[in-house]
This record gives structure tokens, sequence and C-alpha cells, in this order.
């Protein structure tokens, strides 16, 4: 595939991950948290396009008429676990700090998507749509799978990363309303996956 190609559709599907990560940078933001959200995306950006292109036809037929709803769940349901904790947790920066350093101290992360489950969720409903661009380019005998899905999961790594500061400078300016507005926007993303 041609390097404009790969390059152009890499940045069209790492868009969802980029807006997972503005909604889930407004409140998650830190180092780990950063990293975590990068490499996750990008590694399952990279993977699913390559599994595509080898699982064949069969699988990508009866994917075709599940995937999106399987995307549209997973992102709904962590955008509405989002608004619910937005809308419990105390005001302020220092209750926000405080409950924070006490999750830190237990080891306890009840909250945060960029962890266990939650994260696996996201990077598998963001990525559902590389799987069946990969599934697409193994159909049409498209060569030099390996180098566009490395280019996709880089773009898709880079692009969670600018998601992720872009939800911290809103976050940060906007308070407790960016993080239901992030939840919200999780949630019209997981609704838009069934129709778009």
């Amino acid at each position: 595939m041609h390097g404009l190609k790969v390059l152009a559709l890499a940045v069209g599907l790492g868009m969802d991950a980029m807006s997972v990560c503005m909604a889930v940078g407004v409140r998650w933001h830190g180092r780990r948290q950063r990293r975590r959200l990068a490499a996750h995306m990008g590694l399952f950006q990279f993977a699913m396009p390559v599994a595509g292109y080898f699982l064949g036809r069969p699988l990508a037929a009866g994917l075709a008429g599940v995937g999106h709803w399987v995307a549209a769940v997973l992102v709904f349901a962590v955008g509405v676990k989002m608004l619910f904790e937005a809308l419990r947790s105390h005001p302020g920066a220092v209750a926000e700090g405080a409950e924070h350093a006490a999750e830190e101290a237990l080891h306890l992360h009840p909250r945060d998507p960029t962890r266990g489950w939650s994260l696996i969720g996201l990077s598998v409903a963001t990525s559902i749509d590389a799987l069946v661009a990969g599934f697409s380019m193994g159909l049409k005998g498209t060569g030099g799978i390996w180098w566009s899905s490395l280019v996709i999961g880089v773009a898709a790594g880079a692009m969670a990363l600018a998601g992720v500061a872009i939800g911290r400078r809103a976050g940060r300016a906007f308070g407790k309303a960016a993080e239901i507005a992030g939840a919200v926007v999780l949630m019209g993303l997981g609704v838009s996956f069934v129709w778009l």
C-alpha cells in the first residue's frame, strides 16, 4: 500500500482512539495513565489489522454485522461508568488530590479507566475498525500488512497522547463539568458506532 494511503488510513483509524483519550484525559492524565493509554491504543491498532488480514473472509463477514455493536456497548459502558463517577466525586482539586492519594496508597484504582478491563475494552472498541481494515486489505491482496500496521499503531499511540493532553487542558479549565462532558462524549461516541 502506498505511503500516503497508509498514513491517511492510520489517521482515520486513530481518530476514535484520540476521541476516547480526550474524554478519559479530562481526569486521568498522569504519566503512567498516558503511557498505558498510548501503549494499549497503539498495540491494539497495530495488532487488529494483522489479525484481520490473516483471519480471512468467514470471520470478516460474521464480525461485520456485530462489530459496531460490540464497539458501541464497550465505549458506552465506560462512558456511563465515568459519568456516574464524575457525578459522585467530591468537588474541588483538594478532594480530588486526596482521593487519588488514597487510591495510590491502597493500590486501588476502581475508577481509573486506564487500568484493567476498562482499558482493554476501550482498546478493543476503538480498534474494531482497524480489524475490518485488515480484513479488507487481506481480501484485496494488499501487500505490506506489517509495515501498514506499524504505521497505524504508531499513529494511534501518538494520537492517544495528543487526546490525553487536550482532555487534560479541558479538565483544568472546566473541572467537573469537563469530566461530565468527557463521559457524555464517550457515551455519544458509543452510540455513533451503531449508526455511523
